[in-house]
Protein backbone atom coordinates (compact mmCIF):
# COMPACT_ATOMS: atom_id res chain seq x y z
CA UNK A 1 0.00 0.00 0.00
CA UNK A 2 1.26 3.55 -0.60
CA UNK A 3 0.62 6.11 1.88
CA UNK A 4 0.59 9.85 -0.32
CA UNK A 5 1.36 12.98 2.41
CA UNK A 6 -0.12 16.41 1.52
CA UNK A 7 0.83 19.55 3.43
CA UNK A 8 -1.87 21.43 5.17
CA UNK A 9 -1.46 25.20 3.70
CA UNK A 10 -2.99 26.33 6.83
CA UNK A 11 -0.99 24.79 9.39
CA UNK A 12 1.61 23.30 8.04
CA UNK A 13 1.25 19.92 8.60
CA UNK A 14 1.36 16.81 6.87
CA UNK A 15 -1.43 14.91 6.29
CA UNK A 16 -2.22 11.79 4.89
CA UNK A 17 -4.58 11.24 1.96
CA UNK A 18 -6.99 8.33 1.84
CA UNK A 19 -9.33 6.56 -0.43
CA UNK A 20 -12.89 4.50 0.23
CA UNK A 21 -13.54 1.03 -1.04
CA UNK A 22 -13.87 1.95 -4.40
CA UNK A 23 -10.74 3.60 -4.41
CA UNK A 24 -12.03 7.02 -4.54
CA UNK A 25 -10.62 9.85 -2.78
CA UNK A 26 -11.74 11.28 0.44
CA UNK A 27 -12.71 14.97 0.69
CA UNK A 28 -14.26 16.63 3.12
CA UNK A 29 -14.18 20.24 1.47
CA UNK A 30 -14.58 21.52 -2.15
CA UNK A 31 -14.33 24.93 -3.48
CA UNK A 32 -17.23 25.13 -5.64
CA UNK A 33 -17.00 28.63 -5.64
CA UNK A 34 -16.48 29.02 -9.43
CA UNK A 35 -19.07 26.42 -10.38
CA UNK A 36 -22.81 27.85 -11.84
CA UNK A 37 -25.88 27.96 -9.51
CA UNK A 38 -29.05 26.83 -10.12
CA UNK A 39 -30.35 30.65 -9.76
CA UNK A 40 -27.54 31.51 -12.49
CA UNK A 41 -28.50 28.31 -14.70
CA UNK A 42 -32.20 29.50 -14.50
CA UNK A 43 -31.62 32.73 -15.35
CA UNK A 44 -29.68 31.69 -18.22
CA UNK A 45 -32.74 29.15 -19.06
CA UNK A 46 -35.04 32.07 -18.70
CA UNK A 47 -32.84 33.89 -21.66
CA UNK A 48 -32.99 31.00 -23.88
CA UNK A 49 -36.78 30.83 -23.76
CA UNK A 50 -37.36 34.48 -24.39
CA UNK A 51 -35.41 34.09 -27.12
CA UNK A 52 -38.17 33.66 -29.89
CA UNK A 53 -35.95 32.46 -33.43
CA UNK A 54 -39.73 32.04 -34.97
CA UNK A 55 -40.10 36.18 -34.82
CA UNK A 56 -36.73 37.59 -36.17
CA UNK A 57 -37.02 40.05 -38.18
CA UNK A 58 -34.91 42.38 -40.59
CA UNK A 59 -30.67 41.53 -40.50
CA UNK A 60 -29.15 38.95 -38.89
CA UNK A 61 -25.61 38.90 -39.51
CA UNK A 62 -23.87 35.70 -38.77
CA UNK A 63 -20.06 35.54 -38.99
CA UNK A 64 -18.23 32.00 -39.70
CA UNK A 65 -15.05 31.21 -37.94
CA UNK A 66 -14.29 28.24 -40.43
CA UNK A 67 -16.37 26.62 -43.46
CA UNK A 68 -19.79 27.75 -44.30
CA UNK A 69 -23.02 28.50 -43.00
CA UNK A 70 -25.70 26.70 -44.16
CA UNK A 71 -29.12 28.42 -44.73
CA UNK A 72 -32.38 26.96 -45.37
CA UNK A 73 -35.13 28.99 -46.62
CA UNK A 74 -38.12 28.37 -48.99
CA UNK A 75 -38.40 32.28 -49.99
CA UNK A 76 -35.58 34.63 -49.06
CA UNK A 77 -36.75 38.91 -49.63
CA UNK A 78 -34.83 40.39 -52.45
CA UNK A 79 -33.12 43.80 -51.96
CA UNK A 80 -34.73 46.36 -54.05
CA UNK A 81 -34.45 46.30 -57.57
CA UNK A 82 -33.63 42.56 -57.59
CA UNK A 83 -34.90 40.86 -60.78
CA UNK A 84 -37.29 37.87 -60.32
CA UNK A 85 -37.62 34.93 -61.59
CA UNK A 86 -40.52 36.28 -63.88
CA UNK A 87 -38.25 39.01 -65.33
CA UNK A 88 -35.71 36.65 -66.11
CA UNK A 89 -38.15 34.94 -68.08
CA UNK A 90 -39.62 37.77 -70.08
CA UNK A 91 -35.43 39.07 -70.58
CA UNK A 92 -34.82 35.80 -72.15
CA UNK A 93 -37.85 36.02 -74.33
CA UNK A 94 -36.63 38.84 -75.68
CA UNK A 95 -33.51 37.93 -76.28
CA UNK A 96 -34.09 34.94 -78.18
CA UNK A 97 -36.02 36.96 -80.50
CA UNK A 98 -32.83 39.38 -81.02
CA UNK A 99 -31.18 36.34 -81.83
CA UNK A 100 -33.60 35.07 -84.31
CA UNK A 101 -32.87 38.15 -86.31
CA UNK A 102 -29.19 38.17 -86.62
CA UNK A 103 -28.09 36.36 -89.53
CA UNK A 104 -24.10 36.21 -90.65
CA UNK A 105 -23.59 38.83 -88.22
CA UNK A 106 -25.79 41.45 -89.26
CA UNK A 107 -29.45 42.52 -88.05
CA UNK A 108 -32.07 42.46 -90.31
CA UNK A 109 -33.89 45.33 -90.19
CA UNK A 110 -37.57 45.78 -91.79
CA UNK A 111 -38.44 49.13 -93.20
CA UNK A 112 -42.05 50.00 -93.51
CA UNK A 113 -43.45 52.23 -96.64
CA UNK A 114 -44.98 54.89 -94.08
CA UNK A 115 -41.26 55.03 -92.36
CA UNK A 116 -40.42 57.18 -96.23
CA UNK A 117 -41.49 60.23 -97.13
CA UNK A 118 -41.15 62.36 -100.06
CA UNK A 119 -41.79 66.31 -100.22
CA UNK A 120 -42.13 67.98 -103.66
CA UNK A 121 -41.37 71.60 -103.74
CA UNK A 122 -42.25 73.62 -106.89
CA UNK A 123 -38.76 75.81 -108.43
CA UNK A 124 -40.24 76.98 -111.18
CA UNK A 125 -44.11 76.72 -112.45
CA UNK A 126 -46.64 74.94 -109.77
CA UNK A 127 -49.22 72.57 -109.65
CA UNK A 128 -51.32 74.10 -112.21
CA UNK A 129 -48.91 74.03 -115.00
CA UNK A 130 -45.60 75.40 -116.28
CA UNK A 131 -44.08 79.39 -115.66
CA UNK A 132 -43.06 81.72 -118.31
CA UNK A 133 -39.65 83.16 -118.05
CA UNK A 134 -38.08 85.44 -120.60
CA UNK A 135 -34.86 84.70 -122.08
CA UNK A 136 -32.70 87.42 -122.43
CA UNK A 137 -30.96 87.68 -119.03
CA UNK A 138 -30.45 85.15 -116.36
CA UNK A 139 -33.01 83.80 -114.20
CA UNK A 140 -32.99 82.17 -110.80
CA UNK A 141 -35.93 79.56 -109.94
CA UNK A 142 -37.64 79.93 -106.21
CA UNK A 143 -35.07 78.55 -103.38
CA UNK A 144 -36.04 75.34 -101.79
CA UNK A 145 -34.29 73.99 -97.91
CA UNK A 146 -33.33 70.82 -98.67
CA UNK A 147 -31.65 70.41 -94.81
CA UNK A 148 -33.73 67.84 -93.92
CA UNK A 149 -33.42 65.56 -97.15
CA UNK A 150 -31.31 62.38 -96.98
CA UNK A 151 -31.80 62.75 -100.89
CA UNK A 152 -32.85 64.88 -103.35
CA UNK A 153 -33.86 64.74 -107.28
CA UNK A 154 -34.93 67.83 -109.26
CA UNK A 155 -36.75 67.45 -112.93
CA UNK A 156 -39.03 69.25 -115.07
CA UNK A 157 -39.20 70.55 -118.74
CA UNK A 158 -38.44 73.31 -121.18
CA UNK A 159 -40.24 74.24 -123.92
CA UNK A 160 -37.10 75.58 -125.17
CA UNK A 161 -34.75 72.76 -126.15
CA UNK A 162 -31.38 74.66 -126.20
CA UNK A 163 -31.69 76.13 -122.61
CA UNK A 164 -28.70 75.83 -120.48
CA UNK A 165 -29.49 75.60 -116.55
CA UNK A 166 -27.13 75.42 -113.23
CA UNK A 167 -27.55 73.78 -109.97
CA UNK A 168 -27.05 76.57 -107.44
CA UNK A 169 -26.48 75.67 -103.29
CA UNK A 170 -26.52 78.55 -100.54
CA UNK A 171 -26.01 78.00 -96.67
CA UNK A 172 -28.06 80.80 -96.40
CA UNK A 173 -29.90 81.76 -98.93
CA UNK A 174 -28.18 84.71 -99.88
CA UNK A 175 -24.76 83.60 -101.15
CA UNK A 176 -25.11 81.21 -104.01
CA UNK A 177 -22.30 79.02 -105.44
CA UNK A 178 -22.61 77.04 -109.21
CA UNK A 179 -22.42 72.73 -108.00
CA UNK A 180 -19.87 72.86 -111.04
CA UNK A 181 -20.01 68.59 -110.56
CA UNK A 182 -23.94 68.69 -111.40
CA UNK A 183 -25.13 68.88 -115.39
CA UNK A 184 -28.32 69.56 -116.50
CA UNK A 185 -28.97 67.57 -119.80
CA UNK A 186 -31.66 68.87 -121.66
CA UNK A 187 -33.49 66.07 -123.94
CA UNK A 188 -33.46 67.98 -127.09
CA UNK A 189 -36.81 65.71 -128.15
CA UNK A 190 -39.29 66.51 -125.19
CA UNK A 191 -37.24 69.17 -123.30
CA UNK A 192 -37.55 67.31 -120.16
CA UNK A 193 -34.10 67.18 -117.64
CA UNK A 194 -33.50 65.44 -114.46
CA UNK A 195 -30.99 64.42 -111.78
CA UNK A 196 -30.42 62.71 -108.21
CA UNK A 197 -28.63 64.96 -105.64
CA UNK A 198 -27.17 64.11 -102.16
CA UNK A 199 -27.56 67.61 -100.34
CA UNK A 200 -24.96 68.16 -98.32
CA UNK A 201 -25.76 71.65 -97.84
CA UNK A 202 -28.85 73.90 -96.99
CA UNK A 203 -30.25 75.40 -99.41
CA UNK A 204 -30.85 74.92 -103.55
CA UNK A 205 -32.05 76.64 -106.74
CA UNK A 206 -31.82 76.66 -110.72
CA UNK A 207 -30.37 79.03 -112.61
CA UNK A 208 -31.24 79.11 -116.33
CA UNK A 209 -28.70 80.95 -118.53
CA UNK A 210 -29.82 84.44 -120.79
CA UNK A 211 -29.58 83.45 -124.35
CA UNK A 212 -29.52 87.35 -125.01
CA UNK A 213 -32.98 86.67 -127.05
CA UNK A 214 -35.37 89.34 -126.55
CA UNK A 215 -38.91 89.38 -126.42
CA UNK A 216 -38.70 85.59 -126.38
CA UNK A 217 -39.76 83.46 -123.35
CA UNK A 218 -39.60 79.62 -122.15
CA UNK A 219 -42.84 77.53 -120.49
CA UNK A 220 -40.31 76.29 -117.61
CA UNK A 221 -41.57 73.68 -114.98
CA UNK A 222 -39.30 72.35 -112.68
CA UNK A 223 -40.14 69.96 -109.21
CA UNK A 224 -37.37 69.60 -106.25
CA UNK A 225 -38.71 66.58 -104.23
CA UNK A 226 -36.75 65.68 -101.04
CA UNK A 227 -36.74 62.18 -99.66
CA UNK A 228 -36.50 61.90 -95.14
Amino acid sequence: MTLLLVKDPTNSKLKELSCDANGLLKVDKVDVSALATDATLASMNGKVVSCDTSSISGIVSVSAVAGDVSVTASALPLPTGASTSANQSTGNTSLATLASCVSANKVAVEATASSLTVTDNYLWGSASGSESVLNELDAYSDSVDVSSFNKISIYGSTSYLSDEFEIQISHDDTNWFELTEKFVSVDYASGQFGLTIDPAFTYIRMKKIGTGMMATSDDLWAICSGRK
